[in-house]
């Protein structure tokens, strides 16, 4: 009798092993919220199944966040201490932000185009300058007090464009074709520019943890834009950028591309398939507006993937209306959760906060973003959108240097989808998203060990158990 009550204990301690449960959902009124958990049985109960196996394992997660614009400052500083420190205690320390990112120069979302040498033909850059009126009013404020609630942060910049006297048509926005001057003084002092900018923000306090090569490099944009082909920007980053940044700054991570995933392929393959300018390459960068096209990121992946990242930096959707509508939290949490999927180690945010007209943007290319603020209503409120909880679901559990695990669905359909990964501290992450009009019943299969579980239309829930 001891011995079949003993062999009963060993049992039920197999399968009892808690998983925590956190859950957004669209008619629920959950938003990030703590559920009841769930334990595991031996029990099959759904055709529907989630089947992870950890014996296969991918890419480890640098970091999700959000971007670091003039507009997000003009609005942040704005707002009294209390509702900034509401904004950040919630991007940093309740969803984990730990990658973030600034643009170099002004974009479409500061209040004008500016850049830190406006002086023609200044090759030696001797009239470089960061104080220009922008960036130590703005932006190192903001990222500074950023960094008092994640001093880990890794931050990377992106240019936009050049300053004016070095491109082909003159000024800062819109863009030639090439957008840089053919000639090589120009190429030469652009590089020095990134080299200054990253020596500048690191004197602010600010630590630079990588770059992007070019904004779009395809979309002469009638904001800011400089046009590079594949193997234009190999020739930059191969014989000035690369050389330049790792002697300067040799550990700055370097992302060449950094547009939408319809053109990916053939740009990683261009410029990784060139030894003078791979050999400076550490990653490729890509949007999403020009779809999902996982299966771009998964071929990358799969080629380039043991010598170079890949990392989605830029989404977002517009125009800045409809902030509770459910259908912008689930275009998040499709493409991040299809991204990781594919190969990505993170999933980057645009504007981390806007008015709420979406703005102030030097161009009215208004759009949305996780936080929206009205800084000058009384009192002042913040908005957290739909996109915002979407985002939490995943950037809060997977933690960076989680490694991302081999999920398979059976029995299931394009509006079901889920992504796994074990963190560093042991802990199984499982992202669930449901897009169905219609409640999922399934089994969650982790090696022996089944869990039933349901889950309400529209939502997006996380799980969360021992290895």
């Amino acid at each position: 009798m001891k011995t079949l009550l003993f062999f009963l204990l060993l049992l039920s301690l197999c399968f009892t092993n808690d998983i925590k449960v956190t859950q957004s959902a669209q008619y629920t009124g959950d938003r990030l919220t703590q559920k009841d958990e769930i334990n595991f049985s031996n029990k099959a109960e759904n055709n529907l199944k989630i089947q992870i196996d950890p014996t296969k394992t991918y890419q480890n997660i640098t970091g999700f966040g959000g971007a670091f614009t003039e507009a997000c400052a003009v609005n942040f500083l704005k707002l009294s201490s209390d509702l900034q420190n509401e904004i950040f205690s919630q991007y940093f320390h309740n969803i984990g932000y730990s990658l973030c990112r600034v643009h170099i120069n002004s974009c479409d979302f500061s209040e004008s185009s500016y850049s830190f040498d406006d002086t023609v033909n200044d090759y030696s850059l001797s009239s470089w300058s960061l104080n220009n009126g922008h960036d130590p009013k703005t932006l190192i404020p903001l990222i500074k007090k950023a960094l008092t609630f994640n001093p880990n942060l890794k931050i990377y910049g992106s240019p936009w464009s050049p300053p004016a006297w070095m491109k082909g048509n003159n000024e800062m926005c819109h863009s030639s074709y090439p957008g840089l001057k053919a000639d090589s003084r120009i190429h030469q002092a652009w590089a020095l520019y990134f080299s200054k900018w990253i020596s500048a923000y690191k004197q602010s306090g600010i630590p630079i943890w990588g770059l992007t090569i070019q904004n779009e490099p395809e979309f002469a944009a009638p904001w800011e834009a400089c046009i590079y082909t594949p193997d234009q920007e190999a020739d930059f980053l191969a014989q000035y950028l690369g050389p330049q940044i790792k002697h300067d700054h040799p550990e700055i991570k370097i992302m060449i591309y950094d547009h939408n995933k319809d053109h990916l392929e053939t740009w990683a393959n261009t410029i990784f398939s060139r030894s003078d300018a791979s050999k400076f390459a550490d990653g490729v960068a890509f949007h999403w507006y020009s779809g999902s096209q996982f299966e771009n990121v998964k071929n990358v992946y799969d080629n380039w993937g043991d010598k170079f990242f890949l990392l989605a930096t830029e989404a977002c959707v517009c125009p800045a209306t409809g902030f509770q509508d459910w259908n912008r939290g689930e275009q998040y949490g499709y493409d991040i959760i299809g991204d990781l999927n594919s190969g990505s180690v993170g999933w980057v945010d645009w504007n981390m906060c806007l008015n709420m007209q979406g703005g102030p943007n030097h161009l009215g290319n208004n759009c949305g973003s996780p936080v929206m603020v009205d800084a000058d209503s009384n009192p002042q409120t913040i908005t957290f959108t739909t996109p915002f909880y979407y985002m939490g679901q995943i950037s809060k559990f997977l933690k960076p240097g989680s490694t991302i695990l081999d999920t398979q669905i059976i029995n299931g359909d394009e509006n079901f989808i889920a992504v796994t990964g074990q963190t560093l501290d042991k802990k199984i992450v499982v992202v669930v998203q449901n897009q169905n009009d219609s409640e999922r019943n399934f089994d969650l299969v982790y090696r022996n060990k089944i869990a039933n579980i349901s889950m309400p239309q529209h939502s997006i829930t996380s799980f969360v158990f021992d290895a």
